[in-house]
């Protein structure tokens, strides 16, 4: 069966028929249409060789796929400043192999292999961003499905890591003040590091103890009211600043920063995004519901928002 696809002014097409494909383009349907029957006729009759695939099939690679869905597709995406990350690491794990051999049982075999290096997490992030490259190439006329398979199982793989309050103290006491004032800004307010340091001056509030993050990582703008303690250190950076943001540095110095702090003061296990955690967790602590706290934090699924959440059983004590 002969399939078409017009693209860029010029028609791919591509003949399936009895577990044989080939593929060629032309510059008009009707030269496609009377080679597609050609091919259909040479495979029914027991013509068709192997010598005339390989000078008439163009062999993709998953390689040529994700470039072009990289340059097409995830360079819109805010996530492309992450991804292409991992867009680089599987091509360089499975970028030479063609479409046609990247199946459920090849793509299983590659999670198998990948989970004794990685995370659940990782492995799963990397198997969706195969897939969803995969289905555009659906698109493209390069494959006519995507395998299937089971991603990791991310049960029991929520990071439950909160800090102690001797931690925190070492943390704000042996920090400069700057980056002192950084850290309760994000745990006040539960923002993302890429939120904090796109935040505009001009969007804050402070009479009515207000900001406004805009175009957030889901696409949408959100208002978040401040505590008196972040209103402290709002202020604070705003008499810092050296531009229009409140920031004087890239989300890169944050971790940077943050990183060599923790180590300093043998901080293990906990990264600047626990500070988020940490904030969602104590924003319930304070006795905000659900629906309160996903205002704040702009978590749209309330059960991603439990998993990143653990609430202290000892601020549960007086309650009860």
């Amino acid at each position: 069966m002969a399939t078409i696809r017009k693209r860029q002014g010029r028609y791919h097409t591509q003949v399936r028929k009895n577990g044989k494909s080939i593929t060629k383009t032309f510059t008009n349907k009707s030269d496609a249409l009377k080679w597609a029957k050609e091919q259909e006729v040479k495979i029914e009759q027991g013509t068709f060789t192997t010598k005339e695939v390989k000078k008439t099939e163009q062999v993709v690679t998953l390689a040529f796929l994700l470039e072009r869905w990289e340059k097409e597709v995830l360079t819109s995406l805010k996530s492309w400043s992450v991804e292409r990350y991992k867009v680089a690491l599987v091509t360089r794990e499975l970028g030479k192999f063609p479409l046609d051999q990247i199946t459920s049982t090849f793509l299983a075999s590659y999670r198998d292999r990948r989970l004794s290096l990685a995370s659940n997490q990782t492995v799963k992030h990397e198997l969706g961003l195969i897939r969803r490259a995969m289905k555009k190439g659906i698109e493209w006329g390069y494959i006519s499905n995507v395998p299937l398979l089971t991603s990791p199982s991310l049960k029991g793989q929520a990071r439950t890591r909160r800090l102690k309050e001797k931690e925190l103290h070492l943390l704000l006491s042996s920090a400069d003040e700057y980056l002192q004032n950084v850290i309760i800004l994000l745990i006040e307010t539960a923002m993302r590091r890429g939120e904090l340091a796109s935040l505009k001056i001009s969007n804050i509030d402070l009479e009515k103890r207000l900001v406004l993050l805009e175009d957030t990582k889901n696409g949408e703008d959100r208002t978040i009211p401040i505590s008196k303690k972040a209103l402290l250190a709002v202020q604070y950076l705003i008499k810092e600043a050296k531009s229009p943001f409140l920031l004087n540095y890239k989300k890169e110095w944050l971790t940077e920063k943050f990183i060599t702090l923790c180590k300093s003061n043998g901080i293990e296990n906990f990264r600047l995004h626990d500070l988020r955690h940490e904030g969602v967790s104590s924003l319930f602590e304070k006795g905000l519901n659900m629906i309160e706290v996903s205002s704040i934090s702009g978590h749209k699924d309330l059960s991603m928002l439990k998993r990143y959440t653990h609430i202290n059983p000892l601020t549960l004590v007086d309650r009860i």
